[in-house]
């Protein structure tokens, strides 16, 4: 039997995208900056794609509007709070309040997505926030009350744009969900760029094209992809394949050797999307969820 459609990709993005952290270790700009580029390459080379395939009417604005410029602005809103928590309390203190997102909008998919709460999901999500917790806290660093504030706010937002992803997919295609995420975020991030070095961007460019192009444009279109066909429940669990991939990667690439309790943090990330694939498989069956229909507004 193969897993429900998406859980696939969804591991895909999770674990590229846990290369993210040790990529930007090895650029000399401002986070602002580095994010910027990111929503910036991204818009580019999925609009692009679009042209190429002659799509671009995908781009045209259907059914909520609003709400899909609101996701942009929302995933702009989201990084900023992101990268100033990283700033003020740390990686591993943000990770571990960031996280807690998954867990709010599998809570509230019920309420916005009239998604049924499954046990084993909820379960899931337990024991992966439980690893989240052992790779982090004992690395938290100082209590800074606007650090702390901006990770809870960046762990709402997160939240709200899988909810608001999931709406979206509804009405349009993935990738022109990506192009108007990332050109409205990168028009609201775009004072970044205010002093920031053109040596240092030079330097920094290929690496900015691969966080850009790959992270966020190829992998921006995978995701909403998985978004479109799975619950938000197995969604979350899955998600935190993320940060664990992320701990060895940076042992690999950094040589930061992770604790024992890092490990079994990890450790218990994976058998929670393991166990969340296999309950899927029993209740589900093989083969995979059926596409959602593309709703056509009438002009």
């Amino acid at each position: 039997m193969r897993p429900r459609a998406g859980t696939l990709e969804i591991i895909c993005c999770t674990l590229a995208w846990g290369t993210i952290g040790s990529i930007v270790n090895r650029i000399s700009l401002a986070s602002s900056v580095i994010v910027f580029f990111r929503l910036a390459f991204g818009f580019v080379v999925v609009l692009g794609w679009l042209a190429v395939r002659k799509r671009l009417g995908d781009l045209r604005l259907r059914a909520r509007p609003v709400l899909l410029i609101a996701s942009g602005l929302v995933l702009g809103v989201h990084w900023a709070l992101l990268f100033a928590a990283y700033k003020r309390i740390g990686v591993d203190t943000t990770i571990l309040i960031v996280f807690i997102g998954p867990v709010l909008w599998a809570v509230a998919a019920p309420f916005f997505l009239r998604e049924r709460l499954r046990a084993t999901s909820l379960g899931a999500l337990a024991v992966a926030f439980g690893g989240i917790a052992l790779i982090s806290i004992p690395k938290i660093g100082s209590v800074d009350g606007l650090g702390l504030a901006a990770a809870f706010g960046s762990a709402v937002l997160f939240a709200v744009l899988i909810l608001m992803g999931k709406l979206l997919t509804e009405h349009y295609e993935p990738a022109a969900i990506v192009v108007w995420q990332l050109g409205v975020a990168a028009v609201l991030l775009s004072p970044a760029l205010a002093g920031a070095s053109v040596h240092q961007i030079g330097r920094g460019l290929p690496l900015l094209l691969v966080l850009g192009m790959v992270h966020s444009g190829v992998l921006g279109i995978v995701f909403f992809h998985a978004v479109r066909a799975l619950p938000t429940q197995e969604l979350g669990v899955l998600f935190y394949l993320e940060p664990a991939s992320a701990v060895l990667y940076a042992w690999w690439w950094l040589s930061e050797k992770p604790t024992a309790l890092t490990l079994a943090g990890g450790a218990l990330i994976v058998l929670a999307g393991i166990g969340i694939i296999v309950a899927d498989r029993a209740v589900g069956g093989p083969g995979a969820l059926p596409e959602p229909v593309m709703q056509e507004v009438p002009r």
